[in-house]
């Protein structure tokens, strides 16, 4: 199997999970969101202005942990983005989506991430610092 494929795999997991709904959701693929992830994008672009976005940094380790505990085959969703980079993107998203809810901003970024490892893996065989598998023996 190459790098490319588990790549695309791992990635098509995370982009079903998401366009597809939690299994948890309702018939509407309606689901709650308990805590700081309701809050709005609006709120969180406010409060980072303010310096007291630390309770949206905690939501989103919680969250991205979580996804990665129950996707299978997911190690890490957004890829080797530190918590700043992830807490720019949720930013950078949030500056254009003033309406949107902070949850709905993570999954943006969530799925955006694994698009950008799917074309990462494609110009690169190799995956997570190691070297590429030696081709096989005729």
């Amino acid at each position: 199997m190459s790098a490319c494929s588990s790549f695309a795999k791992r990635a098509c997991l995370i982009v079903c999970a998401l366009s597809a709904g939690a299994e948890a959701a309702d018939e509407g693929g309606n689901y709650a969101v308990w805590g700081i992830g309701q809050a709005s994008c609006n709120q969180f672009v406010k409060a980072l202005a303010a310096d007291t976005a630390r309770d949206y940094g905690t939501y989103l380790a919680g969250y991205l942990t979580a996804f990665n505990t129950i996707s299978p085959g997911v190690h890490s969703a957004t890829g080797r983005a530190t918590a700043a980079d992830n807490l720019r993107r949720i930013a950078d998203y949030c500056a254009d989506h003033r309406m949107d809810s902070f949850e709905r901003a993570i999954q943006s970024v969530v799925k955006d991430a694994s698009a950008a490892t799917v074309a990462s893996a494609k110009e690169s065989p190799s995956t997570w610092g190691r070297p590429a598998a030696p081709p096989a023996q005729p």
